[in-house]
């Protein structure tokens, strides 16, 4: 995360994800241990604390108090463990003081705290609305020449695209189960109505024969291959790969139009399947991305094609 402190504006100029941790603690530091008694027994050691500590954390208390989501200390360094907390602030002992007496030092160090409180909500509020987070830490250091640092690290667990993905793909591969079955039972119909005109056939050249009447009879018959053009269309991701399974389904529907038109035998069940086909090709469309297809992706479909 990026931030910008000037003239009182905090800006956050984007968000992403780190590596990330860092912990301060502010320890006092012990001047001198009164080891004579004293006249109250009951008080045995009395630790003294500089006018600078004690003027450090009285300033320290001060932007707790204002930023209680913060955690607020004196640090020398970050820290880059990942320890899951969030919003640790450490400021260097030495910009510290110098804010304690140099008003403009003061005024960064506050516009740097407000900014650092309001970066901490909003990447709040924005890994809560993605969901699945699982592990987050962020830390801040304000080094001693008052420039901010931010280490962060999030981890998230997308269950709910992958369990979207899967049913995805497991829908597509029933689609192509389905689109297989209607082609093999259009073929099983084709193949029998193609031995009974073969009889038929042959039954009138018998009877010709015995006419002695001599003809000859040339039986065709086409249908459209679903079943490829099912798996095509299950390997297209593109929208230009659509497309071009789509333009494929127009050019057999036309074929077979004008196999009708010439008296040809059609296989009416694979037509019928081949016009879902391109509906279903049509929706997929919108839904398509509009990209050119990778290598793989044009692998992919190429194999659909040969298979």
């Amino acid at each position: 995360m990026i931030l910008t402190a000037k003239e009182g504006d905090f800006m956050i100029r984007g968000i992403d994800n780190y590596l990330t941790a860092y912990q301060f603690a502010e320890y006092p530091q012990k001047r001198t241990v009164n080891e004579e008694p004293t006249e109250k027994p009951a008080v045995q050691d009395k630790i003294e604390f500089s006018a600078d500590s004690l003027a450090q954390s009285a300033a320290l208390r001060s932007f707790r108090g204002k930023y209680p989501a913060l955690s607020i200390s004196v640090g020398s360094e970050m820290n880059y463990s990942k320890d899951r907390k969030t919003g640790t602030v450490a400021v260097n002992e030495h910009f510290l003081n110098k804010a304690m007496n140099d008003p403009e030092a003061a005024k960064t160090m506050s516009d740097l705290i407000y900014g650092i409180d309001k970066a901490e909500k909003t990447v709040a509020a924005y890994y809560n609305s993605l969901g699945g987070v699982t592990e987050r830490t962020s830390h801040w250091y304000i080094d001693e020449n008052g420039n901010c640092y931010n280490f962060s690290y999030t981890r998230r667990d997308d269950k709910l695209n992958k369990k979207l993905r899967e049913e995805a793909a497991k829908d597509t591969q029933e689609r192509i189960e389905r689109s297989i079955e209607k082609s093999r039972d259009a073929e099983e119909v084709r193949l029998e109505e193609a031995a009974e005109d073969e009889e038929a056939v042959e039954d009138e050249e018998a009877a010709e024969s015995d006419e002695g009447i001599e003809s000859e009879f040339v039986g065709k018959s086409m249908g459209i291959n679903v079943a490829k053009l099912a798996r095509m269309l299950a390997a297209a991701k593109t929208r230009s790969q659509v497309q071009a399974v789509m333009d494929m389904i127009q050019s057999d529907l036309r074929e077979c139009d004008a196999g009708k038109e010439q008296g040809l035998d059609v296989d009416e069940a694979s037509v019928q399947a081949a016009e879902s086909l391109l509906e279903e090709a049509k929706s997929r469309m919108s839904s398509a991305e509009d990209r050119e297809p990778t290598p793989q992706e044009e692998m992919m479909s190429a194999l659909a094609s040969l298979m």
